[in-house]
């Protein structure tokens, strides 16, 4: 028998000598069943005050998550809100221009548009957002 394997052996029984084993038998708890498995009773008036207090705690992280989508959603506005202003601009530099290239400016126009739709998805999605939020209770 190799060294490294006497070796291990000898550690396991070391180890099994000083009564520790892989499968120990059961231990008996002399409780009854469920009231092993069951938690411990708090008094109502112990217990009342943590239930708000997580109430309030999940509030909070509830409304510190909205108000971060809050903060995206208005990041997120300014984009088609800018294009809406650039590509107008450049519509009417296009018109004043002689001759006037009516096949830009309508391209520009059908860029506003979109913008514009896109924008209004924006504030949809935002509104949806603050309806779904939790009312905050005057205390």
């Amino acid at each position: 028998m190799p060294n490294a394997v006497r070796e291990a052996s000898a550690v396991t029984a070391a180890v099994f000598a000083k009564g520790f084993h892989p499968n120990p038998p059961p231990v008996i708890i002399a409780e009854e069943p469920e009231s092993a498995w069951s938690a411990p009773e708090q008094p109502a008036s112990d217990s009342e005050p943590r239930c708000h207090e997580t109430q309030t705690e999940l509030a909070s992280a509830n409304q510190v998550g909205i108000l971060g989508q809050l903060s995206a959603s208005i990041a997120e506005i300014n984009q088609p809100i800018s294009a809406v202003v650039m590509n107008a601009e450049a519509a009417l530099r296009l018109l004043l221009a002689q001759p006037t290239d009516t096949e830009a400016v309508r391209r520009l126009l059908a860029c506003i548009v979109k913008d514009g739709m896109r924008t209004g998805d924006i504030v949809d999605r935002t509104r949806a957002l603050i309806k779904k939020a939790p009312r905050r209770s005057e205390t």
